[in-house]
């Protein structure tokens, strides 16, 4: 009976041993195995929501604000690697810190695809008449329709197509219909200018103007009868107005033209080609009454119109008003710019590039 019990007990010792191994050998597992930590993708989440945002609005083109061809594709196969790691629940914090860094470094080429402004910070007016007279330029100088004046016949400026044949997007000009902008002295730069625009004529006339600065006392750009771009300024110096001599403009088709004017030179360039040079000019552009504001599509606010005699002369400010000796266009105008600086060939030829149809 005595061995019978310690047999019981020996048993029962050695159980209780073997258990407290197996407790101390399952204790030491859990101690040696790593903790797993879910990786944090709150980050990765945000810059993806982003990024889809982004390439969803995205549009590749050639005109300001969209994206050069082909761009959008690549942005959207590094948005699906990161979207890849993203939904990976076996991703560790280091992919999805790569998958950040990526996407953020994918975002960056993106943009440099983004086409720019040429010169923005000399940019003092950018009508894009893409179905309203707003400033784009970021200067604030916002246009309003107005009647021509009533010897013209009063028309008002409508919408059209522009030279990709899309709806609302230029304003076609008749009888005497202008877009005016309150003066501000960034719109009478005082060293240098260029202003570019796209035109298409209907009809040939003397006194075509796209636009008017106080005519002759502070510049005026005009499609003379004989089809050539003419520009007109008046300097320190004195008056200067030339027209690009050659090629002349047919009617019914759509140019860019563009004038610069700095003392020593006027370039005219067509569909971003410098096609005159005119040099050794001198004087610095003056500025013009306050009260005048730019007109475009007539050479003159319709307000300021006289048609009696004497305002035939100039005043003592140097200002005429005489309705019969101004004008007004006679077809559509699109992408008006005004610069307080003489574009370059190659920023001319840019804007061209970006906008030609």
């Amino acid at each position: 009976m005595k061995n019978n019990l310690f047999s019981v007990r020996s048993m029962l010792s050695v159980m209780m041993a073997f258990m407290l191994l197996l407790v101390l050998f399952e204790a030491c597992k859990k101690t040696d195995d790593p903790v797993v930590v879910p990786a944090d993708k709150t980050k990765l989440k945000a810059r993806l929501d982003s990024a889809n945002a982004g390439y969803a609005l995205a549009v590749e083109g050639t005109q300001v604000g969209q994206f050069e061809a082909g761009s959008k594709a690549v942005f959207k196969a590094a948005i699906d690697a990161a979207t890849t790691v993203y939904n990976n629940t076996n991703a560790v914090q280091s992919d999805v810190n790569n998958a950040y860094t990526n996407l953020g470094q994918a975002g960056l080429l993106f943009l440099s695809k983004q086409v720019q402004q040429i010169a923005p910070t000399n940019l003092v007016l950018y009508m894009k008449m893409d179905g309203d007279t707003k400033d784009a330029s970021g200067k604030g100088f916002d246009g309003s329709l107005k009647a021509g004046a009533a010897i013209w016949g009063a028309g008002t400026p409508t919408l059209t197509k522009d030279r990709y044949g899309v709806d609302n997007k230029a304003y076609h000009f008749f009888k005497g219909g202008n877009i005016e902008v309150p003066y501000n002295t960034a719109l009478n730069p005082s060293k240098e200018i260029t202003v570019s625009l796209w035109a298409r004529m209907d009809s040939s006339n003397a006194n075509n103007y796209m636009l008017g600065l106080n005519r002759w006392n502070g510049y005026k750009f005009n499609i003379q009868q004989a089809n050539y771009a003419f520009f007109t300024i008046k300097t320190g110096t004195g008056i200067i107005d030339h027209d690009n001599a050659d090629p002349t403009l047919d009617l019914n088709k759509w140019y860019h033209i563009t004038v610069t004017y700095k003392a020593g030179n006027m370039n005219f360039y067509l569909n971003g080609t410098l096609v005159k040079n005119w040099p050794n000019l001198t004087g610095d552009p003056v500025a013009v009454k306050s009260t005048i504001s730019l007109a475009i599509g007539q050479d003159l606010p319709t307000s300021l119109y006289k048609l009696d005699e004497a305002s035939q002369k100039d005043d003592a400010d140097g200002n005429n008003f005489y309705g019969p000796w101004g004008g007004y266009f006679r077809g559509d105008l699109d992408e008006v710019r005004i610069y307080n600086v003489a574009l370059s060939d190659t920023q001319v030829k840019s804007i061209y590039t970006a906008e030609k149809p």
